[in-house]
């Protein structure tokens, strides 16, 4: 049900949205000079009335300000032939423009009325239903677009065949008076605006209008594509795959960051190691050097401290001594004993040698002083 009353919502919003677009299409048509002039100068209107472009571009704006409200009157004054002269001098003409005016301006407050009730409506449509409003939205806008294009489908294919009859029918159905049925020999209105010209206005009316429907039919085709349920799962199942893959990615990324960190962590240690055992080892060769000189130098000085106490004892027996032997008595000497002479000493002179030279007397040195010399 709420469905049904969004969608119903959005297609009579749609319908009011292309009469929008339809009429102001006419507006702008109507209000391009470059377009009039180009009309006037195609069908060679200025060279058959007597009458430049420039005038006639200005007596059709003329009538199209008087028809949208902004002229008080269709009055203006132009040259024909070389000499100054009202355009629209025939009544008829302005009591037809009267008809023509409150015609458009009775579309026109039609068309602003419809503006605000085209937006409360798919205002409401939306708020229906919120979460799927732009389906919704969508799909009475193409429900909208299928009513509209149908009538003018039918109306636009009656004027590419017959446009007189067309218009004629138009004029019978809004204009209930013969006030536009012009004597071409007295009016200079249906002159300057043979059907022709209205034929291109309503041709490029249906080409503006109908490049803008277009995007929008295109618009909402995209939004029912998009709000399918066909299109959700596959939507979900590529945000999947991509999720996936991106996740793999980003899993391999960091597996290789880890990967490089823990490498250069490891070789930052290993250069920390390194260099703690590096500064480990110069400590320890320098203890090892420093404990070597300091047992180098203890040996040496135990050597001197030996020599020292060697000299020191030295010295002290030298001088104990010295100090004793002053102190000391020759032992008494004992009795020598005679030794008797041998036989041949016997025999031997007296004070001669046994080889017959004269003996020397020794000296005797005794280290204990008992003997002198």
């Amino acid at each position: 049900m709420r469905k049904l009353i969004s969608v119903g919502m959005a297609t009579l919003a749609s319908i009011l949205l292309i009469f929008v677009v339809v009429f102001t299409s006419i507006g702008v048509v109507i209000n391009d000079e470059t377009f009039v002039n180009n009309e006037f100068t195609k069908l060679a209107i200025g060279s058959k009335m007597g009458i430049s472009n420039t005038d006639l571009v200005a007596s059709f704006n003329r009538l199209v300000d008087y028809m949208e409200g902004n002229a008080p009157d269709i009055n203006v004054t132009v040259t024909v032939n070389g000499a100054p002269a009202q355009m629209f001098d025939y009544p008829q003409e302005a009591e037809h423009m009267v008809d023509v005016q409150k015609l458009y301006t009775t579309i026109a407050s039609y068309r602003d009325v419809s503006v605000l009730v085209m937006l409360i409506l798919f205002l409401f449509a939306a708020v229906v239903n919120f979460r799927k409003a732009p389906q919704y939205l969508a799909q009475g806008y193409l429900s909208g677009s299928f009513v509209f294009l149908l009538v003018f489908g039918f109306v636009g294919t009656w004027a590419a065949l017959d446009f007189s009859n067309f218009w004629t029918f138009f004029h019978e159905m809004f204009f209930w008076n013969d006030l536009w049925l012009f004597d071409g020999t007295q009016s200079r209105m249906i002159n300057m605006l043979p059907e022709k010209i209205f034929s291109d206005i309503i041709g490029h009316v249906g080409l503006y209008s109908g490049i803008v429907i277009a995007v929008l039919i295109a618009l909402s085709i995209v939004a029912l594509v998009l709000a399918s349920d066909g299109y959700k799962r596959n939507r979900a199942i590529a945000v999947a795959r991509k999720k996936a893959r991106d996740s793999a990615t980003a899993a391999r990324k960091k597996a290789r960051d880890d990967a490089r960190k823990t490498l250069e962590e490891e070789k930052r240690l290993a250069e920390k190691r390194a260099r703690i055992a590096a500064n480990k080892a110069r400590k320890q060769a320098a203890a090892e050097t420093a404990a070597g000189e300091a047992e180098q130098e203890r040996l040496r000085e135990e050597k001197r401290a030996k020599k020292r106490a060697a000299a020191q004892a030295a010295a002290q027996a030298a001088a104990q001594s010295a100090a004793q032997q002053p102190q000391q008595k020759p032992a008494p000497a004992a009795p020598a004993r005679e030794a008797r002479p041998t036989r041949a000493e016997q025999s031997a002179p007296k004070g001669a040698n046994p080889a017959g030279k004269p003996q020397k007397k020794k000296n005797v040195h005794d280290d204990t002083g008992f003997l002198d010399d």
